[in-house]
């Protein structure tokens, strides 16, 4: 089975690497090894540039192929050994050929604000789970995009104004506390990975910061889905203090 080395996960902050073509799919590439984050859990990909022989080609998109399924009895099924695909204009794939010795280069910027706008949102969920307890099984959907993330709950609870102002509350004092994030793999699987901040962890495979002070003024609000459906979103204001910590 073809499949991807997913060097994000030792090296979150590394910007560019070397790699080689392995496959050719279609519009896309696939590569020995990556730092490119595929779409996943909510997260839209990273984007940015295959580089070969000082030429910069850019990449909009990128996805998993199926990989080998996990069943662990505490951590939720996922995939895992991935080949992942990196896809470029049709007009430019033609320039690549299998062997071929490239780098791939990410958008620090936007990989910065999707790892704020992910652990955001995880921190709003902990005001959510402060609240209620127990809702975070009820979520059905989820969506983080470099302004801001979503979640989706199945529940008939109808979240009040006041709530709301709670929960926001609530992440706000957390990030004012400058508390470290960790993000770690299950003992048995290093692809299964856990976010953690203080007393609340939950598996997560997205990409995150590593402390709560590189996010400011968390906003908070709901929308009705139907009689059985509500919506948390979360904004925040950008800086990008983040965004220095990537390195080539």
């Amino acid at each position: 089975m073809i499949k991807s080395e997913k060097i994000y996960y030792d090296e979150p902050y590394r910007k560019k690497i070397e790699a080689k073509i392995i496959e050719i799919d279609k519009n896309g590439i696939i590569l020995d090894r990556t730092i490119a984050y595929a779409e996943g859990g909510g997260q839209e990909s990273d984007r940015g540039w295959i580089i070969k022989d000082g030429k910069k080609y850019e990449f909009f998109d990128v996805q998993k192929k199926p990989g080998r399924t996990i069943f662990l009895d505490d951590f939720p099924t996922i995939t895992v050994e991935n080949a992942i695909v990196h896809y470029l204009d049709e007009n430019v794939i033609k320039e690549f050929d299998i062997g071929d010795i490239i780098e791939v280069e990410i958008d620090t910027k936007r990989r910065a604000k999707l790892s704020i706008s992910h652990s955001v949102i995880h921190i709003v969920l902990m005001g959510v789970e402060k609240l209620y307890g127990g809702l975070e099984n009820k979520i059905y959907g989820a969506k983080i995009k470099e302004d801001g993330a979503r979640l989706d709950f199945r529940t008939t609870l109808k979240f009040s104004q006041e709530e709301i102002k709670k929960i926001q509350d609530y992440a706000n004092f957390v990030i004012a506390s400058s508390k470290d994030i960790k993000v770690y793999p299950h003992q048995k699987e290093k692809e299964a990975l856990y976010w953690e901040l203080d007393w609340y962890k939950c598996p997560c495979g997205g990409t995150h910061i590593d402390n709560t002070s590189y996010i400011k003024n968390i906003t908070v609000k709901r929308k009705n889905l139907g009689k059985n459906g509500q919506r948390i979103s979360a904004t925040f204001e950008y800086n990008d203090l983040f965004q220095e910590k990537f390195y080539e």
